[in-house]
């Protein structure tokens, strides 16, 4: 089981504890968007208080990121870091194919969720997410208390969307193949950054920087790009 795959087991055996009669839950959702690309969604819960969409992250460190980051970062104790995706903005991403599915402009109110492994220590600074630990989530989904909809309808909303799922392995196998394709890809640029002096993420030119945790590379499109790369 990988790394990802033991948050996302975690995660799902912590969803199976809310009350099945108004909180329904699908795990791994994966569907098509309008453009006929694939969306995978970790975990959601549909409930009469509104759709909540969990991306699940299994990484430890000090987390440092923000709302509109291209990239969030892990700093560990031995000096190492590590570059990952915004998952605030995968998040948004996420509901945005969600909600163009099910049609624009109805009135469902969607809640992203980034739940991190325990381990991590969270110093991000997020507005228009709730960036919380695997163990929070029950406690955060129940909070909620002002019905949107009845639970008839909540889950008829939940079997539109089920509807949406594709069980094909093959499609699958493919969805991951290309997404595990990407981040290869962007590891191995992100390997040979420094050699190259070029930013992985656009293109520009790395320049060496002095900030908080002390020398690093950055991108020289910044702002444009915040990609940085340690300086070992």
């Amino acid at each position: 089981m990988s790394a990802g795959e033991e948050g996302e087991y975690y995660v799902a055996r912590q969803l199976r504890r809310l009350n099945d009669s108004k909180f329904f839950v699908i795990n791994d959702l994966l569907f098509r968007k309008r453009n006929g690309f694939t969306n995978q969604i970790d975990h959601l819960v549909v409930s009469p208080y509104g759709v909540f969409v969990i991306e699940t992250k299994n990484i430890y460190g000090y987390i440092h990121g923000a709302d509109k980051s291209k990239l969030w970062r892990s700093y560990w104790r031995d000096g190492r870091d590590l570059a990952f995706d915004n998952p605030v903005l995968q998040n948004e991403a996420h509901i945005m194919a969600l909600e163009e599915r099910l049609g624009v402009g109805r009135q469902i109110p969607y809640y992203s969720i980034i739940a991190f492994s325990p381990t991590a220590d969270l110093q991000v600074n997020v507005s228009n997410a709730d960036v919380i630990y695997w163990t929070q989530i029950r406690q955060l989904v129940r909070a909620y208390k002002e019905p949107v909809m009845s639970i008839e309808e909540a889950r008829s909303l939940y079997e539109e969307i089920i509807a949406l799922n594709i069980t094909d392995p093959e499609v699958r196998s493919t969805h991951g193949q290309y997404a595990n394709a990407r981040k290869v890809e962007f590891k191995r640029r992100t390997d040979n950054a420094l050699d190259n002096g070029k930013c992985p993420k656009c293109g520009g030119n790395l320049v060496r920087r002095t900030g908080t945790y002390g020398a690093f590379y950055g991108c020289s499109n910044y702002p444009n790009c915040k990609y940085t790369h340690p300086a070992y």
